[in-house]
């Protein structure tokens, strides 16, 4: 069994690759992302319109923009070629192709290499020279500021709009009853973490609960070097890592699930 503890928004899809696997999967979110409140979205469109490049630093402002876009009936324009920050980002990105208009007809730029992650992504070729160049970031308020330093530091025209928030919350009432079953039959879990903040969150619930130590027995996975070493200092026994994306994880844990294969 698979536990996920990503936001609502980010795991549709990643579910039910799960499912089709023949996983069962328990939802645990300890997180929920939101837009920004009162954003007028025609507004952002307009800034999208005025930049060469728009870069998005997470999955989830991806779909938090695509899926205002969509709403709006906003089309991305041609003219603006958009930054990812690695495989899972692209995946997100190509599951709007054919709901917003526009979309599937522009550049796509990514890291060429793990780690994929926004510092990456400033390595490409395309974002060295910025002298003049419109950038925007869509991110999220409390998000890293050093890599729109080095925009700027490039020349480049930036504008960095907050479109989301993450607003921490605790996992579901039913996780610590259906822990201590668990630990009474003997079974285990895989537990999915994208995010250090979120692995903090998970933990310290865990450690207040009666049989939360078998939560933090089992293997976790994450796909960016940085979070892993973050999630083990924060006390996560059994860390792993897995190539970004849906697919990677899904054949991550198959793998584990069957060893001798």
């Amino acid at each position: 069994m698979v536990i996920l503890t990503q936001p609502a928004v980010r795991v549709a899809a990643l579910r039910a690759a799960l499912e089709d696997a023949a996983f069962e999967v328990h939802h645990w979110p300890v997180s929920l992302i939101e837009a920004e409140p009162g954003l007028d979205w025609h507004a952002v469109a307009r800034c999208v319109a005025d930049a060469r490049w728009t870069l998005f630093p997470s999955p989830a402002s991806i779909d938090v923009v695509m899926s205002a876009f969509q709403a709006q009936q906003i089309n991305w324009p041609g003219s603006t070629g958009i930054g990812l920050i690695g495989p899972g980002s692209r995946e997100a990105l190509q599951r709007w192709v054919a709901c917003v208009s526009g979309l599937g007809k522009v550049n796509w730029i990514e890291p060429d290499e793990a780690p994929f992650d926004a510092d990456a992504l400033l390595a490409r070729s395309e974002l060295q020279n910025l002298n003049g160049i419109g950038v925007l970031v869509l991110r999220r308020s409390d998000g890293r500021e050093g890599w729109l330093q080095t925009i700027r530091q490039r020349g480049g025209l930036l504008t960095a709009l907050s479109v989301y928030r993450m607003r921490p919350i605790a996992p579901p009432d039913a996780a610590p009853l259906w822990t201590a079953a668990q630990h009474q039959a003997g079974l285990r879990a895989f537990v999915s973490i994208a995010s250090a903040d979120a692995g903090a969150r998970l933990y310290q619930a865990a450690s207040t609960w009666p049989h939360g130590d078998w939560l933090l027995e089992q293997v976790v996975l994450t796909q960016h070097p940085r979070i892993a070493e973050e999630l083990r200092s924060q006390g996560w026994r059994h860390v792993l890592e897995h190539a970004p994306g849906i697919d990677a994880l899904v054949r991550r844990l198959e793998s584990l699930r069957n060893p001798s294969r």
